[in-house]
């Protein structure tokens, strides 16, 4: 299969907000190729949905330290939403969801479920968080700091 590349072209990267949701500490990213995030109604529905998946989240094979962050992406194909959590020490277990931009309130399954794809601008956030996670747990493994960690989210474009 050829693939045909695009220029690559800067997208808005927003952190929006830390919640506790269930016990749980969770950072809100947005990302828009927009002037502005548009998908306002996908974001609402996926937080309604959000006690539900962290609860599935939760019942993990691995263990998990109840910290999430979330990226709701404005994409070509829809709003793809990833919902991410800290497992083991160092490890990141994701869901993919999607929402299609013709019924914006609904939550579904990524249509691309067999695979895990991430994309160059969610690796962004990916990577702030990997700081973020050595910063504030992983370098004091014997007190780690998770409200630090919830408060170290910044704009990052």
């Amino acid at each position: 299969m050829k693939t045909t590349l695009e220029k690559y072209e800067t997208r808005r990267i927003a952190f929006r907000e830390s919640r506790q949701i269930s016990g749980w500490g969770v950072k809100l990213y947005t990302i828009t190729k927009r002037d502005s995030f548009q998908s306002e109604l996908t974001y609402s529905s996926f937080l309604a949905a959000l006690p539900e998946l962290l609860k599935q989240a939760g019942n993990s094979d691995l263990p998990t330290h109840k910290q999430a962050f979330v990226i709701v992406h404005e994409a070509r194909e829809g709003v793809l939403i990833l919902l991410n959590w800290w497992t083991g020490g160092e490890m990141v277990e994701t869901e993919i969801y999607f929402s299609d931009y013709d019924n914006p309130a609904t939550i579904l399954p990524s249509p691309f479920a067999d695979k895990a794809l991430v994309c160059i601008w969610e690796i962004e956030v990916f990577a702030h968080e990997r700081k973020a996670w050595i910063t504030h747990v992983l370098s004091r493994p014997e007190n780690p700091d998770f409200q630090s960690y919830l408060e170290d989210a910044k704009i990052l474009q």
